[in-house]
């Protein structure tokens, strides 16, 4: 490859920056009902049209705002990589604007979640009932305060160990007026203590490594009622070789593992959860939703794992003796 190759690739990319921070900042106008230079309003139009020409029809307020902050989280993460790639990887931002705009987006998490309980009866009406909602790795609190005001009846519970996150998530709460049924923990997930107290827990699995991930998931089980349900986030790894390497370098920059819905399921399946599925509520995200059984069954699951992990142990010990 020459330089000349490499200066092509640059300013073939930096369309694409350039596009969307243009289209960033015409949805930064709308929301601010600001008209902006006559001029430049022109010419942002004329991207978004270049774009898609309907692109901005049928948006509200809220879908804008949504996708602005999802813009801005994308320069602001973008530019700490830029600027300090020889930073281990690690949820460690302590930028606010940061931290703040990964929460607003994470609210949408809870309303994906009710998109898919709408299809599920039973995890729809553990939602509805008395309970208590896990938001492991919960950040600034955005998707703690949302499930609160989403399900009145219950509970949330927080935990997350970076502390410039909690900081601003015990802010957030004061004004949220939901701070009567939300606690915020600086805790790992891999030391949660709990024994069968939440009705459902949601894991983001991005932020989720491979080296604690087994002992997470064990914390998690232990700490769902029987006929509780584990809620595991995923982002998928789109197939265009660009777009996969960028996924995947974005989760392991997060201090996670690019999980795939297969991997997970094994991990579930291993640690006698049920009624396991994979689903996709909108394009950004894959769950993996599973159940706790109940009390007996519960048991039973648990022992014939037990003795089917201690079987295929054995087994491969003594193939590796042959």
């Amino acid at each position: 490859m020459s330089f000349e190759s490499l200066m092509g690739a640059s300013q073939y990319l930096s369309a694409s920056v350039e596009a969307l921070a243009a289209l960033g900042a015409q949805l930064r106008l709308l929301q601010n009902g600001d008209d902006g230079d006559s001029r430049i309003r022109t010419l942002l139009n004329e991207v978004a049209q270049a774009i898609d020409p309907q692109l901005l029809e049928d948006i509200d307020r809220n879908q804008q705002a949504t996708a602005l902050v999802l813009i801005q989280t994308t320069f602001r993460q973008a530019l700490d990589l830029l600027e300090n790639p020889e930073r281990a990887p690690g949820w460690r931002y302590q930028d606010p604007d940061i931290l703040q705009s990964q929460g607003q987006l994470s609210r949408l998490i809870v309303h994906w979640i009710e998109a898919v309980a709408a299809q599920r009866p039973e995890l729809a009406e553990v939602l509805r009932q008395p309970g208590a909602f896990l938001d492991v790795g919960t950040g600034v609190g955005s998707l703690a305060i949302e499930a609160a005001r989403s399900w009145p009846t219950s509970r949330v519970v927080g935990i997350d160990p970076w502390e410039p996150a909690l900081t601003l998530a015990r802010k957030n709460l004061a004004y949220s007026g939901v701070a009567d049924r939300v606690e915020f923990r600086p805790q790992h997930l891999e030391r949660l203590e709990e024994t069968a107290t939440f009705t459902v827990a949601w894991v983001p699995g991005p932020f989720i490594s491979a080296e604690v991930v087994d002992r997470a998931l064990e914390h998690v089980r232990r700490a769902l009622k029987p006929g509780g349900w584990l809620i595991f986030g995923l982002y998928p790894l789109p197939s265009a070789p660009l777009e996969r390497a960028l996924t995947r370098l974005r989760i392991v920059r997060s201090g996670g593992h690019p999980w795939t819905p297969g991997e997970v399921e094994e991990k579930l399946r291993a640690l006698a959860f049920e009624q396991i599925e994979v689903c996709s509520p909108a394009p950004p995200v894959t769950l993996v939703i599973a159940q706790r059984p109940n009390s007996l069954r519960d048991k039973r699951l648990v022992r014939d794992a037990v003795i089917a992990q201690t079987t295929a142990i054995a087994t491969e010990s003594s193939h590796s003796g042959d």
